[in-house]
């Protein structure tokens, strides 16, 4: 952290709910001497957050590329949670390409990824800067799971994940998923019941069944693994990794197929999108402190047969997924980059932009734990 700019890192988007706790989480976990912003739009809300940790305040509104300019150009990485991206990353994204500066968020939007690789990647590469977004529960857990698993075993057997969640939905999270639709259309959005089916797993003796944020996390890791078949200059027989929510029996797994088809088709028309607006978390709000400290995620990822896996890796993340598990990874991700531990430039995924140095600052942080690790090959 020998950068000559005034911060090592800024947070935008600091003042809404996951941004707080992402605050929170760096004055935890950032090293003495580290020096760290919170940026915001909201003048007073911003410098009251910045007095709270100690820190200084960058004011800046996402739609004044002016004074995104000026927020990247005095900071060596910036973190940001001001979703949703593809209505106001735009400006924040375009001022760290041109001045050079690490980016990480936690979109789960996939047009958007798309626009920073189309975008940005060529540039970012010349200019040996790394932008990764996707860096929070999407797509994280999955990312740094299905790599640490691979370096096991052969590209040619299949790998499937499944997830076991407790949590809740924030506001911001939901505005997102209602943003995207209007502005770029239904077929914007990920959905994860098009193929998925239910079906037993019996190595795990539970039921699988479509997992809503399973099409942003299998995108990741295909980028991910299609980065890597490029770096080998291997054939590309790898199989596509698929990823599930995992629950007790038959009839629950159908029940959840089910509700999730229906928030799905609400997504998809008007009527659905006002009725989320207005029974839905509002922006700012989510699970309360509690809830968010008794969330968790378990992620099993099984290579090979389902009934008899040759490798298997359980990881448990501590807290709720969109929020605690998020700030975690961005955080953990943010801290990486500022200690220039990124080891491949370009718009890229956090197993290969950062690799084991992200899975070690998780592991030690305690934010993920091995639950139990079987190998059978």
């Amino acid at each position: 952290m020998n950068s000559t700019r005034e911060f090592d890192l800024v947070l935008q988007g600091a003042t809404g709910f996951t941004g707080q706790l992402a605050a929170e989480e760096l004055a935890l976990r950032a090293p003495k001497g580290f020096r760290w912003a919170v940026a915001g739009r909201d003048k007073v809300r911003t410098l009251a957050l910045a007095q709270r940790f100690g820190v200084d305040a960058v004011i800046a509104d996402a739609m004044d590329q002016a004074a995104n300019d000026s927020l990247a150009s005095r900071t060596q990485v910036v973190l940001t949670c001001a979703g949703p991206f593809s209505r106001y990353g735009k400006h924040l994204a375009d001022a760290c390409v041109k001045y050079s500066t690490h980016y990480a968020d936690i979109s789960g939007e996939l047009p958007w990824i798309d626009g920073l690789i189309r975008n940005h990647h060529h540039t970012c590469v010349e200019r040996g800067i790394s932008m990764i977004p996707a860096s929070g529960f999407d797509s994280v857990p999955s990312d740094l799971g299905f790599w640490e698993l691979r370096q096991h075993v052969g590209a040619e057997i299949p790998i499937r994940g499944f997830f076991t969640i407790r949590g809740g939905f924030n506001g911001g999270t939901l505005h997102s998923g209602i943003a995207l639709a209007e502005d770029l259309g239904a077929e914007a959005l990920p959905r994860a019941t098009q193929l998925a089916q239910c079906f037993a797993v019996p190595s795990l003796g539970k039921w699988a069944t479509p997992f809503l944020m399973a099409p942003v996390n299998e995108d990741t890791v295909a980028r991910s693994e299609a980065w890597r078949v490029a770096q080998e200059d291997a054939d590309a027989r790898h199989q596509p990794y698929l990823e599930y929510m995992l629950v007790r029996g038959r009839m629950r797994a159908k029940g959840v197929r089910f509700a999730l088809r229906t928030m799905e088709r609400m997504f998809a028309s008007r009527f659905g999108r006002s009725m989320l607006q207005r029974f839905g978390p509002k922006p700012g709000q989510g699970p309360s402190e509690e809830d968010i400290r008794n969330g968790f995620a378990r992620l099993d990822l099984l290579a090979g047969p389902l009934d008899a896996p040759v490798a298997q890796r359980s990881w448990n993340w501590e807290g709720d997924p969109s929020n605690r598990i998020t700030v975690h990874c961005l955080v953990q991700t943010g801290l990486a980059l500022a200690s220039s531990e990124a080891k491949t430039a370009g718009v890229v995924t956090p197993s290969v932009g950062l690799g084991d140095a992200l899975w070690q600052r998780l592991l030690q942080s305690g934010a993920v734990g091995a639950h139990h690790k079987n190998n059978g090959k």
